[in-house]
């Protein structure tokens, strides 16, 4: 049996089917054999309305307690997918086990088991502590429990994250690029912003030289006036479509469309080391240009959106600490000198 086999609503799920209604925030597994009376009497009662939440105290109820909650019906689209994915393998591995008997050392060991990727380990966390304090709202736990989640250490992030385009590589990107992949590495550069939120550009959005929206992962509003150079190379770009990065039709382009042409490019480059670089490195180059042109830290978020002085740490790197050092300096020269006139 195939989905086409199946109804509107179900899909398979670990050796059974599953009705879900996202609409409506149904999710429910449907233990009966499909296409049986007993399957399409369970199927009729779903269409009709959500059935209860079931009353037994599992991470099973827990889920879908949580994903009926308003905590979860905020959280912006690319969020929920994401708590969906790790959610998803909690739910595998502790779908029947009551909440109220996991103790820190579980959570521990669940991080551990994933320690070969960090970061997912580091989400895996981050999400239990989420669905620990909804099952402190819903009565799983007591107050006295705590949160079992919250505490663990998670892995540290063994570098300063993504590396800066060097000047080699970028010389060698400008001159063998597609047209297309071009456009996307000066947006970045220019305008200091993700992939996500670049790809997103429309030309309405520019106006009178700045590029006024909202990020998407921040939903921060930013203005940001075009560089020089940004505005040049916009203005040899043919307006094919309402965004400024298009298919040849005029479309729209996928995350996915863009990353492999990036990745194409950079495997005709004869830098040995071209294919290290990743395109949000980009946001970090341009980072680094605001502290090396002698932005202070607020400017540099005006531009960039980051929402603290951590970030900018990680993305400024020993540039950022060598432009204040030598303001730092300066500014006591300058005091020395006063003193000295004085």
């Amino acid at each position: 049996m195939t989905k086409k086999d199946l109804p509107k609503h179900v899909y398979f799920d670990r050796g059974y089917v599953r009705f879900i209604r996202r609409a409506r925030g149904q999710s429910v597994m449907m233990k009966e054999q499909p296409g049986t009376p007993e399957f399409w009497d369970h199927y009729n009662r779903l269409l009709k309305g959500r059935e209860p939440i079931p009353s037994k105290r599992n991470f099973e109820s827990l889920i879908l307690s949580y994903y009926e909650s308003d905590a979860f019906k905020k959280l912006k689209p690319r969020t929920k997918a994401d708590y969906r994915r790790y959610i998803g393998h909690i739910r595998t591995i502790w779908g029947a086990k009551d909440p109220a008997k996991i103790e820190p050392h579980h959570v521990y060991e669940l991080h551990r088991a994933n320690a070969e990727h960090w970061r997912q380990a580091n989400y895996l966390v981050q999400v239990m502590v989420v669905l620990m304090n909804h099952a402190r709202l819903i009565g799983f736990l007591k107050k006295e429990h705590g949160n079992p989640a919250k505490g663990i250490p998670l892995f540290k992030q063994e570098s300063d994250g993504w590396e800066p385009w060097p000047d080699d590589v970028r010389a060698e990107f400008e001159a063998v690029a597609t047209p297309r992949a071009r456009l996307v590495y000066e947006l970045c550069i220019g305008t200091g912003q993700r992939i996500g939120d670049v790809l997103k550009i429309r030309w309405d959005h520019i106006n009178d030289g700045a590029y006024d929206f909202t990020q998407g992962k921040t939903d921060k509003p930013l203005w940001i006036p075009l560089t020089d150079r940004l505005k040049a190379h916009l203005g040899a770009v043919e307006k094919k479509g309402l965004t400024v990065i298009t298919d040849k039709s005029g479309r729209p382009v996928r995350y996915r469309t863009v990353a492999e042409e990036m990745r194409k490019v950079k495997a005709t480059m004869r830098h040995p080391e071209a294919s290290k670089y990743v395109t949000h490195g980009l946001r970090k180059n341009a980072t680094i240009e605001l502290y090396v042109a002698g932005c202070d830290d607020e400017m540099v978020k005006a531009v960039t959106g980051h929402s603290g002085v951590e970030m900018l740490k990680k993305y400024g790197g020993q540039v950022r600490q060598k432009v204040l050092a030598t303001r730092a300096q300066e500014a006591r020269n300058r005091m020395e000198q006063n003193k000295s006139g004085t």
